[in-house]
């Protein structure tokens, strides 16, 4: 399977319709890292196939005829869904606004998350719903900062847990969903993404990143065929080559056993006497 891996898919990036022209040429999928309830609304609105770190873990399945309207929210009993005159939605308890409801730009108001407050305003918690309408993530926070993200699955149990501590995820947990047994634990989202695209990546599979940030570290233990994509200018705003390219092509990063980029690009760094072995030229897209 040829994959294309991205933190997160973001349609308003310049090298967004390329990588969508390599996907959809080559019949393969988007591979996502980051958190990411509304991927199926992106996947259908781009026309590409894809899938998530995350929902991996937690075997979710999306039905794309499904959608959640607003008004049949889970809310606790007794509480009112008002849409006001400017269309924002807002939970009245006893005469009290306790939150928010957001929905998914582009649709009929389906339910993209509820935002519960505090008497003082500060945020209680965050519902996150996939596009499908699923219950996706609960966020804990404490003095408005978050404190704790619980992932469900289908059947609305917790099968991972991201801890924070000043908005930094600093504990992951895989736990069993039936039984809450902690089954793995990762101090770091980096060592967490390692792990997971060991276990989704196989010897056949061809992979092609076009930045060297969480994507090309997360590569680290796979035994996919990794590709760099090279989409800026090989030198930083020093002239200098970049730190994580060097040690690609002296391969102190062996995960990375090819670096697709520009004539002008190769002629430049061979012009630096740089290691040329993993390159391959392509035409500029």
């Amino acid at each position: 399977m040829n994959y294309e891996l991205v933190n997160t898919i973001n349609p308003g990036l310049a090298d967004w319709p390329a990588m969508k022209a390599r996907v959809q040429k080559e019949n393969g999928k988007v591979l996502t890292l980051a958190s990411a309830p509304g991927l199926l609304g992106v996947l259908k609105q781009e026309n590409v196939q894809g899938l998530n770190v995350i929902d991996e873990l937690t075997k979710r399945k999306y039905h794309a005829q499904d959608y959640l309207f607003f008004d049949r929210v889970p809310v606790p009993t007794a509480t009112d869904i008002i849409m006001q005159s400017d269309g924002v939605i807002t939970l009245i308890y006893d005469g009290e606004t306790i939150g928010y409801v957001t929905t998914y730009a582009g649709t009929r108001r389906a339910v993209k998350e509820v935002r519960y407050i505090n008497p003082d305003n500060t945020l209680d918690n965050i519902e996150e719903y996939a596009f499908d309408g699923s219950h996706y993530t609960t966020i804990f926070y404490y003095n408005n900062e978050p404190q704790q993200i619980q992932f469900f699955n289908n059947q609305g149990q917790v099968c991972l847990r991201f801890f924070l501590y000043e908005k930094v995820v600093n504990l992951i947990t895989i736990e069993d969903p039936a039984t809450g047994k902690v089954l793995q634990r990762y101090d770091t989202m980096t060592d967490f993404y390692i792990a997971r695209l060991q276990q989704i990546l196989n010897a056949g599979d061809r992979v092609t990143i076009d930045y060297m940030g969480v994507e090309l570290f997360a590569l680290a233990k796979t035994a996919s065929h990794n590709v760099l994509h090279l989409v800026e200018s090989p030198f930083d705003e020093n002239d200098q080559i970049r730190g994580n390219l060097k040690m690609i092509l002296d391969n102190s990063i062996p995960y990375i056993q090819e670096v697709e980029m520009s004539q002008a690009a190769y002629n430049a760094l061979a012009l630096r006497n740089y290691p040329l072995t993993k390159i391959t030229v392509v035409k500029d897209q």
